[in-house]
């Protein structure tokens, strides 16, 4: 394991200790052993055999979520909740058990946790998800999305302000001329960003319908077994705002490769996902701008092209070729 990730993941058996005694007394199970999964960034998860059968506990690093502050606290319940019933009306996501009436349990030391059942399977490649498979994740997709928009509308849904994302464009534009070494490619990208900003009409999204999203949507979260069975995991961020962002951020973590969108597996993908959702044909290029305007300030940086991780330099390239595509989206897939 590198020093960089050593920075991504936590191995700190304090944490580990104070969760599996609080879990044993709160669940009543008896711990026989775990192996620890190091997939995701600080958050400790472990796959633990128990005398009443597996387990999946995920522990919640306070330098990924400060739980302490209650409505972040009340945000991660509502999450396990709807993933819990998700999993009671769908199956297509692992269960969250709860104990005392919560899904999020804190131990006596304040190491904030949940069991799950753990999910088969194991996260496919990024832009290299085969045609077959991305049928059945877009099936799974839009019989999630469906199945979250019976949920009650929550308070006003997330919408890109033109004002608020060129304020953080300005400061990742100044953090990256001053850059030791500024990459290039992500210079350009800004610069087309600051552009893109300047006559950017948030009016392109008004016939989209608000509703609950999963809103981190990527390859690490999509478990896929022997048999091609798709389950969902990591519903921590479930926001109220507009499923589109789901479906363009599959399709760019599993189909964009070698600087394009692979037709045949974004097709597949999309025809899965009508089987099961509304999604009118011309939906795709706004969903793909609607996407740019969320995540763009995340990963158009001065380092991230020279990350050492793979996601956030992969993020990174992906926004890139939507800056870069950005007057050719309509061109490209306004028929899809």
């Amino acid at each position: 394991m590198s020093s960089h990730d050593e920075t991504r993941v936590c191995t700190d058996p304090v944490y580990r200790e104070s969760v599996f005694a609080h879990m044993a007394d709160t669940f009543g199970v008896t711990v026989t052993g775990y192996t620890q999964t190091f997939l995701g960034l600080l958050n400790m998860k472990w796959t633990v055999s128990a005398d009443s059968g597996p387990l999946f506990v995920k522990c919640y690093h306070p330098k990924r979520y400060n739980l302490s502050d209650p409505d972040l606290n009340r945000q991660v319940e509502r999450s396990l909740s709807v993933q819990h019933d998700l999993h009671l009306r769908s199956g297509i996501c692992p269960d969250v058990y709860s104990a005392g009436g919560r899904h999020l349990q804190q131990s006596p030391e304040g190491y904030y946790y949940a069991v799950m059942q753990p999910a088969e399977g194991a996260p496919p490649k990024a832009g290299e998800v085969g045609a077959a498979r991305m049928y059945r994740l877009g099936r799974v997709t839009g019989q999630m999305h469906t199945l979250l928009q019976t949920l009650p509308a929550e308070g006003t849904p997330w919408k890109p302000s033109p004002g608020g994302i060129s304020g953080k464009w300005q400061a990742n534009r100044e953090a990256a001329l001053a850059s030791a070494e500024p990459h290039p490619a992500v210079i350009r990208a800004i610069e087309r960003q600051g552009d893109i900003l300047q006559t950017l009409d948030p009016a392109m999204f008004d016939g989209l319908e608000p509703g609950w999203a999963h809103s981190d949507f990527w390859v690490d979260n999509f478990l896929i077994d022997a048999d091609d069975h798709v389950q969902v995991i990591d519903f921590d961020t479930v926001q109220y705002s507009y499923p589109e962002i789901d479906t363009a951020r599959a399709l760019l973590s599993g189909a964009w490769h070698e600087d394009a969108l692979q037709r045949e597996a974004a097709a597949a993908f999309l025809a899965g996902y009508r089987e099961q959702h509304d999604f009118p044909a011309g939906r795709l290029p706004v969903a793909l701008k609607l996407l740019w305007c969320r995540e763009a300030h995340w990963w158009l940086r001065a380092s991230m092209l020279n990350h050492a991780s793979i996601p956030p330099k992969r993020f990174a390239e992906e926004l890139i070729w939507l800056t870069e595509q950005w007057d050719r989206l309509d061109e490209l897939f306004g028929d899809w």
